[in-house]
């Protein structure tokens, strides 16, 4: 086994020990919504109280919450809720649905992930032709920024014989639809859509990553304000994302030292469309000057590739691991 590959298998191995076999159950001790004491039970965690967060852990795994918020990480890596957690007496719940489509698929993806490998990997780079996307102050721009990135992400996965196609492999616009028309043409087993933030407030940065929103929940970036919550082609999908979006999310904040902004949850068209597993990766802020200048170096377009590769092959591993 190649050395790299050994590490992500060995560190994805000890995220999942310690946890039962059999499909969770989750035991609604208020409708829809389980306690956090009920989850501490099933893996067996310690649980205390610090400052806002409930915090659990055993000996593998670490799960924390923030009370009143849409914040919890597992083994330091941020996940957003689809709705916040709540105090309801002595307990403090969330929503059942965060349980079984978030946290349990991260912890025991060897329940939740297709039996059969996967064998091709649809790249996206984002924008491109006439849509330039983020524009930095040094007028770098995203669709040139992420086409570098993809290239690399393919290099990486063709040395460890991961077949991959790309959506556009020049300076094109394939619309939204065709991209994930594509991605069904080619049997894409993982699509991943690549991008470059962009924000009005130049102080914003950090990675995150996307998978599509469960039905009938609003999306992260609707923030509280209500929005559409109907059910998508990829809802099929929805543990399987959690956990390739995490294993992507993880690896991505190993490779490029950057502020974590979480795996987050939206109805963008490329991840609600897609025929299989899907994530939008955002790496970073070409609107912020030190990430703008960052992502205009070949250094960092190779960590976030790096990132997104590992993400890649930690999710390949975690489905052979399965089998």
């Amino acid at each position: 086994m190649h050395s790299i590959t050994r590490k992500l298998f060995l560190s994805q191995a000890a995220l999942l020990a310690g946890c039962g076999t059999r499909a969770v159950e989750a035991k609604s001790s208020s409708g829809d919504d389980v306690s956090l004491a009920y989850i501490a039970r099933i893996y067996s965690m310690k649980m205390e109280l610090s400052g806002k967060k409930v915090v659990m852990q055993n000996k593998w795994n670490k799960l924390e919450v923030e009370i009143s918020s849409r914040y919890a990480w597992i083994n330091g890596v941020q996940l957003w809720l689809h709705c916040p957690a709540y105090q309801s007496g002595k307990n403090v719940m969330i929503r059942e649905v965060d349980f079984k489509k978030g946290i349990d698929p991260v912890l025991r993806s060897y329940y939740y992930v297709p039996k059969h490998p996967p064998k091709l990997v649809v790249l996206d780079p984002g924008h491109g032709g006439k849509d330039t996307g983020a524009v930095s102050a040094e007028k770098v721009y995203e669709k040139q920024v992420v086409l570098d990135i993809a290239y690399r992400v393919k290099k990486h996965l063709e040395e460890n014989k991961i077949a991959v196609r790309l959506t556009r492999t020049g300076d094109t616009f394939p619309s939204l639809t065709q991209r994930t028309d594509y991605a069904y043409q080619v049997g894409a087993d993982l699509f991943v859509s690549i991008h470059a933030d962009g924000a009005g407030d130049p102080s914003a940065h950090g990675v995150e990553s996307f998978i599509t929103t469960v039905s009938g929940f609003d999306s992260t970036n609707h923030y509280g304000a209500g929005g559409d919550k109907s059910p998508q082609k990829n809802n099929s999908h929805d543990n399987a994302n959690a956990v390739l979006g995490f294993s992507m999310q993880s690896n991505l904040l190993k490779q490029t030292q950057r502020r974590d902004r979480g795996l987050r949850r939206a109805r963008f068209a490329v991840l609600k469309n897609a025929p299989c597993p899907a994530v939008l990766v955002e790496s970073g802020f070409l609107t912020n000057p030190e990430e703008g200048r960052l992502l205009n170096t070949a250094d960092y377009r190779e960590a976030v590739a790096r990132g997104i590769s590992n993400g890649i092959r930690g999710y390949f591993t975690l489905v052979n691991r399965a089998r």
